[in-house]
């Protein structure tokens, strides 16, 4: 079932760069969110 799913993703280039870049873009997101949670917290403490 997986191996299905793979193979009609990424058949085509666009739809891999699409996957890509996205994953990219909510991970960079993601670390940038932690660090002005992490930045805020430890303003708060100090």
């Amino acid at each position: 079932m997986l191996n299905k799913i793979n193979k009609f993703i990424f058949k085509k280039k666009t739809n891999k760069y699409l996957i890509m870049g996205s994953f990219s873009f909510f991970f960079i997101k993601g670390l940038i969110w932690l660090g002005i949670f992490f930045f805020a917290g430890f303003n708060l403490i100090n």
